[in-house]
C-alpha cells in the first residue's frame, strides 16, 4: 500500500510539471519595441510629389511590419510605389512589408517610397507608427503577451514615467524634420511655379528605384526556451524515478516469493 502511494505521488508531480510548462512559457515572454522614422520629399512639381520614408527598428527583430501615418493636407498616394504594399483610407496611409523585406533585425532600416498628389500645400506627416507602436526614437519594454494579470504597481512604475519623457523628445525631433521638409517643399514649389510661368517648365522623368533587400537573424526568446528545457528535464527525472521504483517493487516481490518457498 505504501509503495502504491509513492507511485501515485510521482505521477501527480509529473502531471503538475506538464501543466506548468503549458502556461509559463507564454506568460514570461517580454518584447522590446521601438522605432525611428525619417520622412523626406525627394521631388515635387505642380500637383504632384515623390517621397521616401525610412524606419529603423530599435527593438527586438521583426518578422513582418506595418508602417502607418496620416496626411494633414489632403495628399493622396498614387499607383507608383515601391518596397511595400501601400493602401490609403482617408488621410491614413498603411504600408505593409513586401515579400523581401519583412524580416528587420535590431538596428536595421527599411526604406519605402511613393509618388503622390497635393493641392494647396504639402506638409510632412508629424507622427508614425510601426505595428501600432509610436515611433519616438526610443525603446520600451512591453509587458507579458499572455492574459496573466500583473500587479498594478509594477505596470505603473515600468511604463508611465518613460512614456512621458519619450513623447516630449519625439515632439521636438519630429517638428525639426517637418520644418526642414516643408521648407524644401516650398523652395521646390516656388521654382516649379516660376518655370511654369515662363513657359519652359521641364516635367521630371521617372527614375528606377532600387529594391532594398534586407536580412536579419531572428534570435529565439531565451526565457521561453529555458523554461521548456527545464520542463523536459523535470519530466525525464520524474520518469526515471518512477521506472526505478517499479524495478525495486518487482525485485522485492521476487525476494518475497523466494522466502515463502524456502519456508515451505
Amino acid at each position: 500500500m505504501h509503495f502504491a502511494r509513492i507511485v501515485r505521488a510521482a505521477l501527480a508531480v509529473v502531471a503538475a510539471l506538464a501543466a506548468t510548462g503549458l502556461v509559463l512559457p507564454v506568460a514570461t515572454a517580454r518584447a522590446a519595441v521601438g522605432c525611428d522614422v525619417d520622412y523626406s520629399i525627394t521631388d515635387q512639381w505642380r500637383g504632384g510629389f515623390g517621397a521616401r520614408v525610412t524606419f529603423t527598428n530599435l527593438g527586438d527583430p521583426l518578422s513582418g511590419w506595418t508602417l502607418e501615418w496620416a496626411f494633414t493636407a489632403g495628399q493622396r498616394i498614387s499607383s507608383e510605389t515601391w518596397n511595400g504594399v501601400f493602401s490609403q483610407t482617408g488621410a491614413t496611409v498603411r504600408v505593409r512589408n513586401a515579400g523581401h523585406n519583412g524580416a528587420v533585425g535590431t538596428g536595421r532600416s527599411v526604406t519605402v517610397g511613393f509618388n503622390g498628389t497635393w493641392s494647396d500645400s504639402n506638409p510632412a506627416p508629424t507622427s508614425f507608427t510601426v505595428d501600432g507602436v509610436p515611433c519616438t526614437g526610443s525603446v520600451v519594454t512591453a509587458g507579458p503577451t499572455s492574459g496573466v494579470p500583473q500587479p498594478s504597481s509594477t505596470t505603473t512604475t515600468t511604463t508611465t514615467a518613460p512614456a512621458a519623457t519619450t513623447v516630449t523628445t519625439t515632439s521636438t525631433t519630429t517638428t525639426s524634420k517637418t520644418s526642414v521638409s516643408s521648407s524644401s517643399a516650398s523652395a521646390t514649389s516656388s521654382a516649379s511655379e516660376s518655370a511654369a510661368a515662363s513657359g519652359t517648365f521641364d516635367w521630371p522623368t521617372a527614375s528606377p528605384k532600387p529594391a532594398v533587400v534586407l536580412s536579419a537573424d531572428i534570435s529565439p526568446e531565451s526565457g521561453v526556451d529555458a523554461l521548456r528545457l527545464g520542463l523536459v528535464i523535470s519530466l525525464l527525472v520524474a520518469a526515471v524515478g518512477v521506472a526505478v521504483l517499479l524495478v525495486v517493487r518487482r525485485h522485492l516481490r521476487r525476494v518475497g516469493d523466494h522466502s515463502a518457498e524456502r519456508r515451505r
